[in-house]
């Protein structure tokens, strides 16, 4: 594997300085950068706008203890019986315990949370939950709302800049410690700094159908490993099990939100069966691989395409206000919610493992940070737990942010930068790289999916290894090089943790 993607020097590169470098503007980037001290010069790098981030699409909403028919025992083990034995639970009990104060904390940010009449935060339930405990914005806006706060808020800080269309290319490291990154907004430059957050994203990309948007490759997961940073779990793939199956998706699908059965949407085969009754106790609100498994053991039995999500409980003016995004986007496809149901179908939504990290946020690389999806706290375990992924976001993007103010790393002094990666000559055309690209996707759609097989891993390791293969053979020489060769280097970590995984467990089900 190549330590660097660039295959020229870069001492001559135009250089920034920066105390912090937060690569993401999702929810746990934005959060990170504003609890840094105001005293620290920090740029927050994006590769795309705010708007086309996985935070964004979130819709769902934040799960944390606020009424007080719940408490933080509970929380805690509806997310360790979510994860299947694989949490960490000393970071459940962080998550759990700390929610509360950055709900309350995001609310005096001016973030639009729902309520009732009387002021009071609208709850919610979704999958997996024992009691409503999901906050949430616009109805099933949380992230849009969210995103768009903490972004107005960032743009406006002094100490902050914000570099859009800005893609990381490598961290840079000296004697296992972060001293800059190199990163391209058109011209290749070096960022110099002794803090890195990666804050990135999942890996949605690395499949055909997916409620990712096609930014989501994993490639600060790759950076992150190419600099000495451990990836773990990357196996924990989490399929959701409803997305709206409709004509005229090609790359992100549209998510219908766990939060429709929360409010009592019935899932019904196309004889009109309740087919999840009897396989799990709480029916339609199981934990989502199961929930998954269960539309893909009907679809497989019946031959149909989807199944159907029955919304006919609840009247039109309730469906509307509650999911307005759904609701439009449904009536866009002519499915007249609620009363027509909304053919529905899984499809591969969020990365549970990722960059190993501690309860701060750091990696076994010194100044290098990970936080939100990209991160592996040990929280989800084998299976999330729905919403607890914004609320790791802003737990783990806060904590993140104050070991750095603690820690006071000073931003390095001369770095030797005259390094050279030895790469290939030949160069991949942008038509070469696409049908890699599409051929990588369809090995981890058929092989890697929700259900899996030895055979089927050990024939898309072989694919991946060729690729690879052919990548360390090339020189890389644009952004479209660096995200097929991270893509491949990422889709090559989650088979090989499904292939050491021979035991079933959470989102990883292996038939045989």
């Amino acid at each position: 594997m190549k330590r660097y993607l660039f295959d020229y020097d870069i001492a001559a590169l135009p250089r920034l300085r920066y105390d912090v470098l937060i690569v993401g503007s999702g929810i746990a980037g934005l959060y990170a950068g504003l609890h840094l001290d105001p005293a620290m010069k920090c740029a927050i790098i994006t590769k795309v706008q705010v708007q086309n981030g996985n935070s964004w699409f979130a819709q769902g909403g934040i799960a944390s203890v606020i009424s007080p028919d719940d408490n933080f025992e509970s929380h805690i083990h509806d997310t360790l019986v979510a994860g299947a034995g694989l949490c960490n639970e000393e970071a459940v009990r962080v998550l759990v315990t700390e929610g509360p104060e950055n709900i309350r904390e995001l609310i005096e940010l001016n973030v639009p949370f729902d309520t009732n009449p009387e002021g009071e935060l609208l709850i919610g339930r979704e999958g997996g939950h024992s009691c409503r405990r999901i906050v949430h914005c616009g109805g099933d806006a949380t992230g849009r709302e969210t995103t768009r706060r903490l972004g107005q808020i960032a743009i406006e800080r002094k100490n902050v800049d914000m570099l859009f269309n800005t893609y990381l290319v490598d961290i840079l490291t000296e004697n296992g410690r972060v001293v800059g990154a190199l990163i391209d907004d058109g011209q290749p430059k070096v960022i110099l700094t002794s803090n890195i957050i990666m804050a990135t994203g999942g890996i949605g990309a690395l499949y055909q159908y997916t409620t990712n948007p096609s930014g989501a490759i994993g490639d600060g997961i790759a950076a992150a490993v190419r600099a000495g940073a451990v990836a773990e779990n990357m196996e924990m793939v989490q399929f959701h099990p409803t997305t709206l199956y409709a004509p005229g998706y090609s790359e992100r699908l549209f998510l219908i939100s766990e939060a429709v059965r929360g409010e009592g949407g019935l899932l019904r085969n196309h004889k009109g069966e309740r087919f999840m009754v009897g396989k799990h106790p709480m029916n339609e609100l199981a934990p989502r691989d199961i929930v998954t498994r269960g539309i893909l053991a009907e679809l497989a039995q019946s031959g149909e395409a989807h199944v159907f999500l029955d919304v006919s409980g609840m009247d039109e003016k309730f469906f509307s206000h509650r999911f307005p995004t759904i609701y439009g986007e449904c009536r866009q496809f002519g499915i007249k919610v609620p009363a027509d149901a909304i053919p529905v179908r899984p499809a591969q939504h969020y990365q549970m493992g990722g960059i190993k990290t501690d309860l701060d946020g750091m990696t076994c690389v010194e100044g290098l940070y990970a936080c939100g999806e990209s991160a592996s706290t040990g929280i989800h375990g084998a299976n999330r737990l729905a919403s607890n992924s914004l609320l790791e976001c802003l737990v783990f993007g806060r904590r993140a942010a104050k070991h750095i103010c603690a820690a006071a790393r000073p931003q390095p002094g001369e770095v030797d930068l005259t390094m050279r990666d030895v790469g290939g000559t030949r160069v991949l055309t942008n038509t070469e790289i696409a049908d890699h690209r599409r051929r990588l996707r369809e090995t981890m759609t058929r092989d890697v999916a929700a259900i899996r097989t030895v055979a089927g891993l050990t024939s898309a390791k072989a694919e991946i290894d060729t690729l690879r293969t052919l990548l360390e053979g090339c020189a890389l020489t644009s952004q479209a090089h660096y995200e097929l060769y991270s893509m491949a280097q990422v889709a090559s970590l989650v088979v090989e943790g499904a292939l050491a995984r021979r035991e079933s467990v959470g989102a990883h089900y292996l038939i045989g």
